[in-house]
């Protein structure tokens, strides 16, 4: 894949900012009062379970509104924020729950998009499925993978239009230590210079 377009210096204010943010769930609390600034770098969130972990991340990349309080990412809301779309790599702790579909179908499919089409979204999947060590296993359907080998076609699919931010939640489990240190040379060669908010 070529390099990425991300580059610190169209960055001097936080990546990522949430200022006093407050997210209930009727009478549950996910978030409360929250504040946290993060620069460009790798950096990781651990919590027990119940902690509201996911429920900050699912505020950062606009699928959930904070019921009080600010967020910014790259200077903007995220809430609605198609704009932010293209910027953001994600991988989900949820399952792929496409099972009939090949990894390269699923990340092509996807990279659509982000304004990849043809050829160009055939190889660009490729290359990201390449990275991730699913070169022999691309075409098979997802139904047949280990659960480590989804956890791979789910990064692929994040890091394929190559975001300026990924966020990670639980990126490593279901990897057999190799695996685990495998991508993290990976992503430490990719040398995004990101924030990479992640589950424990």
């Amino acid at each position: 894949m070529s390099a990425s377009r991300f580059s610190p210096e169209r960055y001097k204010e936080p990546m990522i900012e949430l200022n006093n943010v407050s997210k209930f769930y009727k009478t549950v609390i996910g978030v409360n009062d929250f504040t946290l600034n993060l620069g460009p770098g790798a950096h990781g969130i651990l919590g027990p379970n119940g902690s509201g972990k996911t429920t900050m991340i699912n505020l950062v990349t606009g699928q959930l509104k904070p019921n009080l309080g600010s967020i910014r990412v790259f200077g903007e809301s995220p809430w609605g924020n198609d704009r932010l779309f293209s910027k953001l790599g994600l991988v989900l702790s949820e399952e792929v729950r496409y099972h009939n579909i090949s990894a390269l179908e699923w990340v092509e499919y996807l990279l659509k998009f982000h304004d990849y089409k043809g050829a160009r979204a055939t190889k660009t999947a490729e290359d990201a499925l390449l990275q991730v060590g699913l070169q022999d296993a691309m075409m098979q359907p997802m139904g047949t993978y280990s659960k480590g080998m989804r956890q791979r076609a789910k990064l692929a699919q994040a890091i394929a239009h190559e975001p300026d931010l990924l966020i990670l939640d639980e990126p490593f489990n279901g990897l057999d230590p190799v695996a685990r240190h495998d991508m993290t040379v990976q992503d430490q060669e990719r040398d995004y210079r990101q924030s990479y908010p992640a589950r424990s």
